[in-house]
C-alpha cells in the first residue's frame, strides 16, 4: 500500500479485516483459558483496550504528524499532500509494528504450548472417565 499500487488499497483492507476478526474471535478463548475465569471481564477488557487505542494512535497521531511533515503549505493556510509518498512513511511505521505484533505472537504461542497441551489432557482424561463410568 506504500508504494500506491493499484488494488493495494483493497488487498490491505481485506488483510487488516481478516486481522481484526481473527483478534475479536481468539481473545475471548485466550482471556478464559490463560487467566481463568475469576477477572475475565477486566482481563478481556484489557486485551481489546490495543484496539482503540492503537486505532488512535497510529491513525489519528502518527498518520497526521507524518502527513504535515510531507505535506506543503498553500497560499490561504494549512497544507496539501497528492500521491502515495504522503502516507509511505505511516505505512511504513505500521508495516514494523505488525512484524513486531507478529513476533511476539509466534512467542506467546510457542509459551503457551504446555498450557494447552496440559487443557487437552485434562480434557481427553475426563472424556475417558466419563466413557469408563458409562461402560
Amino acid at each position: 500500500m506504500a508504494f500506491g499500487m493499484p488494488g493495494s488499497l483493497f488487498i490491505g483492507s481485506v488483510v487488516v479485516a481478516v486481522c481484526y476478526g481473527v483478534r475479536l474471535a481468539v481473545s475471548v478463548p485466550t482471556a478464559s483459558e490463560l487467566f481463568g475465569l475469576k477477572y475475565y471481564g477486566l482481563i478481556y477488557n484489557i486485551l481489546i483496550l490495543n484496539l482503540p487505542l492503537g486505532s488512535f494512535l497510529f491513525s489519528g497521531l502518527l498518520a497526521g504528524l507524518l502527513y504535515d511533515a510531507q505535506a506543503t503549505a498553500t497560499p490561504g493556510g494549512g497544507n496539501t499532500c497528492v500521491g502515495a509518498h504522503c502516507y509511505r512513511g505511516v505505512f511504513s511505521v505500521m508495516a514494523v509494528a505488525c512484524v513486531i505484533g507478529f513476533v511476539l505472537d509466534v512467542i506467546l504461542s510457542i509459551r503457551t504450548k504446555r498450557v494447552y497441551a496440559k487443557i487437552h489432557e485434562a480434557k481427553k482424561a475426563s472424556r475417558l472417565a466419563a466413557t469408563q463410568r458409562v461402560s
